[in-house]
């Protein structure tokens, strides 16, 4: 999902940062933000055999449901500056939801993000050489799992009410973590591919324009292309459509809808009918794959609305619009 149209300026006065805990190095850090009426704390977890693992989570004023937004591809953090009058979020429901202190509100830093890093939104351009080289689906999985299960263990965290929001490229992953942690309970999907990112390029050019020779030479190109990354799949320099091999090689792997019939979580999926990036067929693929299996699934289909979920002439309120529709979802389980 396009960050650029959906950051969230902090304008709510930073009242001081602090480390709550400063422990030598090789140890878990927390620092605590606060804000005008909530606060959040950044938790870095030492590294084990892979990078450490950093995640952002929100105090509610009770013990409350956790609500893990997984962002797009990319780059991009889930915040920017804390600790400076330059601070933003990327993901534009997070603030507003943290600040209710209803919920438990959690994000991820993806690994291999060592400084900040904000190259172009939804490809790996203007990233690290590090992140280009060693970002893939496993081990942002691996990321996501250990950050998931530490936050579980917190006092103020309802470890029997979880929600899993993902937002295009995060709503792989949010599959992936259902069943990869049985405490997810339900998941959300925005804008996201229900079959594989390859099945994604090929409805593409079906939809596309021009003759069937047209798009014989087009799925001609796209095969000879996946077949240049399967041949070299862990290469982090070699680039197709935005991103290094190595992300292509393990996220084609995964297919969405499969790891979803593999968990127990319920599904709610919201997309744009006018969805340029991922085809709504490839969401409604595993939408019928959910539904014939009599899994508790809700779809939402947005006439005119494209990838970020808005419509022409449309801005941040239709997005809020869609968020406050998952949170009604998820409250009334």
């Amino acid at each position: 999902m396009s960050t650029s149209a959906h950051r969230f300026i902090l304008a709510c006065s930073l009242t001081t940062a602090l480390a709550v805990s400063l422990p030598a190095a090789g140890a878990q850090r927390q620092e605590t933000f606060q804000f005008n009426g909530w606060s959040l704390d950044r938790v870095t977890l030492p590294a084990d055999a892979g990078p450490a693992v950093s995640y952002y989570l929100s105090k509610p004023k009770a013990k409350a449901p956790l609500v893990l937004f997984v962002q797009g591809s990319g780059c991009t953090p889930p915040f920017s500056g804390l600790g400076t009058q330059e601070r933003s979020a990327s993901i534009l429901p997070w603030v507003p939801l943290a600040q209710s202190g209803r919920y438990a509100v959690m994000s991820v830093d993806k690994p291999y993000q060592p400084a900040q890093q904000d190259g172009q939104g939804g490809s790996a351009n203007g990233c690290g050489d590090v992140f280009n080289k060693q970002f893939s689906y496993d081990a942002w999985l691996a990321a996501l799992r250990a950050a998931l299960r530490h936050a579980l263990a917190r006092p103020e965290i309802d470890a029997t009410r979880v929600l899993v929001v993902g937002i295009s490229e995060g709503g792989v992953m949010a599959a992936g973590l259902a069943r990869a942690v049985p405490d997810v309970g339900a998941v959300a999907l925005a804008g996201v591919s229900g079959t594989t990112q390859l099945f994604d390029a090929i409805a593409h050019i079906h939809q596309g324009g021009g003759s069937d020779e047209d798009k014989l030479r087009e799925l001609a190109s796209l095969d000879a292309t996946v077949k240049d990354i399967q041949a070299d799949p862990a290469s982090g320099s070699k680039q197709a459509w935005g991103h290094p091999y190595r992300r292509w090689s393990s996220f084609l792997a995964q297919s969405p809808g499969d790891n979803l019939l593999q968990s127990k979580a319920r599904v709610y999926i919201v997309s744009g009918m006018r969805d340029a990036s991922v085809p709504i067929l490839s969401t409604e693929v595993m939408y019928a794959q959910l539904r014939a299996q009599g899994r508790d699934v809700t779809i939402r289909r947005l006439p005119g609305a494209n990838h970020d979920l808005v419509t022409e002439g449309g801005g941040a309120e239709q997005v809020m619009g869609e968020y406050g529709a998952i949170m009604r979802w998820f409250d009334a389980s």
